[in-house]
């Protein structure tokens, strides 16, 4: 709420020129001028600068490239003011932002808005959910999935075509008791991992979401730094996997509820600390995770409040999202613009979502502790549900 939080606004984006646009990403991106790294050789020098078509040609190699090239935002056709009015728009919004809402902000189309925002994304999840934590180290998993997005994605809502066999189904499931009817949707619905935990096999769509988060040891100042996963299931190989994956063990004192799946692992560290949720929210000695439920919290309204119908397939994506929002929740916005942009224009270019209006989409779900194949979502690109035309469907 104070004024220090807002260092940058849409109005004063709206007011520069494209070369003042073209610094910001400068220095966002490079730092200056002088350190200019050529995308294609990878030679950090002051290039040959072409201003009639705001190009660089790398001294060395003698190819030219722009301030996208190599990065996420490649091949872009919007000019660089959009693109930053519309990030920091996303930015500001402080539990997510739709790719509608965005659309009719910037009046341009749906795709353009929903893969920037997608690129940043996918930016924050080669780039910022990496790397090892130490110290006081929380870790949970919650219970997430789509809000039915199965049946919505890529299917009208206005006018869905009848079932063939529609009657005969009715009058079958009219037959049926209540006791009847929740038995066969039960058994329909659950068709996923096993969860050992509470015996029974979770719905196909369930995805664990984990959490972990390390503290900051100042009081009041939460957690300093989060890296999230997902998993077919809460049990020990996955948890482990994860573990190896973000924290350094043997240096790290860890935290978390009493899941059988941590209690093995937490032997490797230097001491693991738990409570028991179905009795107290902290310990008689002030045992607690309530770093990691504060995340779960945050995803939960995201999830339910804003995107509302999460795919599996992405929601590791709109995890990192939170995870990111939530870690630098204290900064000024245009510094979190900053970090933002520089952690997405520094992974390369998009391997998701480069070509995606033109069908070619993700081919797996990166889940741990291996990515699984998941296939496009939708109908095929080119046939519409709603009638026998050659039509994009929506998405």
């Amino acid at each position: 709420m104070s004024r220090e939080a807002v260092d940058l606004s849409v109005p004063e984006i709206q007011g520069w020129t494209e070369a003042q646009c073209h610094e910001f990403l400068v220095e966002v991106r490079f730092g200056s001028r002088e350190t200019v790294s050529c995308p294609h050789c990878g030679s950090v020098h002051r290039h040959y600068w072409r201003g009639h078509d705001n190009r660089w040609k790398c001294a060395f190699c003698g190819k030219t490239f722009s301030i996208t090239s190599g990065t996420v935002f490649a091949h872009r056709k919007r000019p660089l003011k959009d693109l930053l009015t519309g990030m920091l728009m996303w930015i500001n919004s402080a539990a997510g932002q739709p790719a509608l809402e965005l659309k009719r902000h910037l009046d341009t189309t749906y795709n353009t808005v929903f893969v920037w925002q997608q690129k940043m994304r996918e930016g924050l999840v080669r780039g910022y959910n990496v790397g090892l934590l130490s110290g006081d180290i929380e870790m949970d998993g919650a219970h997430q999935a789509g809000r039915r997005s199965k049946e919505k994605r890529g299917v009208p809502q206005v006018s869905r075509p009848v079932e063939t066999g529609a009657e005969e189904k009715g009058l079958t499931e009219m037959m049926l008791t209540q006791t009847g009817r929740m038995k066969a949707n039960r058994k329909k619905k659950e068709s996923g991992a096993f969860d050992p935990e509470f015996g029974r096999k979770l719905p196909k769509d369930r995805r664990i979401l984990f959490a972990v988060r390390k503290r900051s040891g100042r009081p009041g100042k939460g957690a300093v730094a989060t890296r999230v996963a997902v998993g077919l299931s809460e049990t020990s190989p996955v948890a482990e996997a994860i573990l190896k994956d973000f924290v350094a063990m043997p240096e790290s004192w860890l935290n978390t509820d009493t899941s059988p799946a941590y209690q093995e692992l937490g032997r490797r560290f230097m001491d693991h600390r738990t409570v028991e949720h179905s009795k107290e929210f902290s310990g008689p000695k002030g045992q607690n995770n309530n770093q990691a439920e504060e995340y779960n919290w945050r995803y939960d309204r995201a999830e339910k409040g804003i995107y509302l119908n999460i795919e599996p397939k992405y929601l590791l994506d709109y995890a990192v999202e939170t995870a990111f929002r939530s870690d630098t929740r204290r900064l000024p916005n245009g510094k979190q613009l900053k970090l933002a942009l520089h952690v997405a224009m520094s992974v390369g270019e998009s391997l998701f979502w480069k070509g995606y209006t033109r069908g070619h989409h993700r081919k797996v779900e990166l889940i741990h502790p291996a990515p699984q194949p998941a296939p496009a979502s939708g109908p095929p690109k080119g046939t519409d549900p709603r009638r026998r035309m050659d039509a994009r469907p929506p998405r």
